[in-house]
This record gives C-alpha cells, sequence and structure tokens, in this order.
C-alpha cells in the first residue's frame, strides 16, 4: 500500500449501500444531513464524515425511502492526498428493525 500512495498523486473509491426502508444518510429528500448518517474511516485513520473536511460526493440517495423497494446511496470518494484511501471501516450504520435491511458494496482503489 506504501508503495501505490508514493506513486499517486490522487485516488478515487465508489461505496455504494444498498437499503430496504432505512435511512442511510438523510431521513428525507428534503431533510438537511441526519445526526445518525453513516461515517468513514480512511486509511490514514482520519475519519470521513458529512460536513467534514473530506466530505464524500453522493451520486445518488435515495434510501430515506421507506415504500418495501431497494433502493440506494452512492458515495465516490476522491481525493488528492492518496494516503486517504482505501475506506477501511464505516461507522454509525443503521440499525435494522423487521422489514428493514442493507449490504454494503466497497469498489476498489483506483490510483491515478
Amino acid at each position: 500500500m506504501n508503495f501505490l500512495h508514493l506513486l499517486s498523486s490522487e485516488a478515487v473509491q465508489h461505496v455504494t449501500i444498498h437499503c430496504l426502508n432505512v435511512p442511510i444518510w438523510r431521513t428525507s429528500e428534503d431533510q438537511p444531513l441526519s445526526q445518525g448518517s453513516v461515517h468513514f474511516m480512511a486509511w490514514s485513520g482520519e475519519i470521513i464524515e458529512a460536513g467534514g473536511e473530506m466530505e464524500p460526493h453522493i451520486i445518488e440517495d435515495s434510501c430515506w425511502m421507506k415504500d418495501g423497494r431497494w433502493h440506494q446511496t452512492h458515495f465516490v470518494f476522491h481525493s488528492q492526498d492518496p494516503n486517504l484511501l482505501p475506506v477501511v471501516n464505516i461507522y454509525n450504520l443503521p440499525k435494522t428493525t423487521l422489514g428493514s435491511h442493507y449490504h454494503l458494496e466497497v469498489g476498489p482503489v483506483c490510483f491515478l
């Protein structure tokens, strides 16, 4: 990993959380980010969260919909500091109840 970090000037990683009746980032479309939104730990140990120094780019956030169908929240981490990636841990994942589920899809890191 150190070799990749040294030879790279930036890095990109995608993380998608597929969800069924459970909010991940927002609690509704017109609401601000909730206190319960997920947080990510970078390779360097830094915490990546909403409103933080390296807030992830959100491509899609439809997990707030509770309509009995699967939705997703798609995060993109793009950093000029390749030492931040890959994401090594995800915190504050929601508690599920009967009829709610989620699963994670963590993509590879592209070092540029």
